[in-house]
């Protein structure tokens, strides 16, 4: 768990990078993951996370921009 600034809005929020993130709760198309990654290096807040989920197809995995396996 960790305190993030979402680069999208400013907002603060913290980012779990688990199975209990918020970011498992919503859909993303392949071109919105990557359209997140190629944007930001960093999570978005789930305000904004929501705004992509919107209008996607279904997910195959979390959007997070930085693998979970390379978090400290």
């Amino acid at each position: 768990m960790r305190n993030v600034k979402c680069p999208r809005c400013g907002k603060e929020f913290v980012c779990r990078h688990d199975k209990t993130c918020f970011c498992n709760n919503y859909t993303l198309s392949e071109n919105a993951k990557r359209d997140i990654r190629s944007k930001w290096s960093e999570c978005l807040c789930e305000d904004c996370l929501r705004l992509y989920a919107e209008a996607t197809e279904p997910k195959s995995e979390c959007c997070c921009p930085t693998s979970r396996q390379d978090l400290p």
